[in-house]
């Protein structure tokens, strides 16, 4: 639920040749979501990306995936790169292109992440035992996306960028 003093500015953009006239030139539709770092807001990236690939003819079951990974993204970026600061954005870039989806997900947290983490398959036993039952996260993110890249967000922050194909 959006509070008076939450913002969630929503951008869309259409690139390229919108008239028909050249199909050398696709049209790319991007999408920017600034999102607080609050747990919740991670529902608004993950609806938003779910109504796009609908739309870009996506397979229901790619597109629980697609959620399920910009969840997993979103939340790492409020939890670890944020660090719950409601001040500090999370910035979401979905860009439908005609053989698939890029999603951007970037934080503006000061630390950032260990790229060993971003390849650790996670110990089921272990993570079974400990009460806290989080560090699947990336796991699944690289698990359920076609690509994925964890790279220092222009900003300063951490990125990752995931892109899902289109499976005609």
């Amino acid at each position: 639920m959006l509070d008076d003093k939450t913002t969630t500015a929503t951008q869309i953009n259409d690139t390229g040749m919108s008239n028909g006239t050249s199909k050398s030139n696709p049209v790319e539709k991007v999408i920017e979501l600034r999102l607080p770092s609050k747990l919740g807001y991670e529902r608004v990236a993950m609806d938003t990306a779910s109504s796009l690939a609908i739309r870009m003819g996506f397979h229901s079951d790619r597109v629980e995936a697609l959620k399920t990974a910009i969840s997993e993204a979103v939340t790492n970026a409020i939890e670890h790169g944020n660090q719950h600061d409601a001040t500090m954005k999370v910035i979401v870039m979905l860009t439908a292109r005609k053989d698939g989806l890029v999603v951007s997900v970037s934080d503006q947290g000061r630390k950032l992440i260990d790229q060993e983490c971003t390849y650790r398959i996670p110990n089921i036993d272990s993570i079974l035992t400990k009460a806290d039952k989080g560090g699947w996260g990336i796991w699944l993110i690289r698990e359920l996306m076609d690509e994925v890249e964890f790279s220092q967000a222009p900003s300063g922050g951490n990125q990752v960028r995931m892109v899902i194909h289109l499976e005609r």
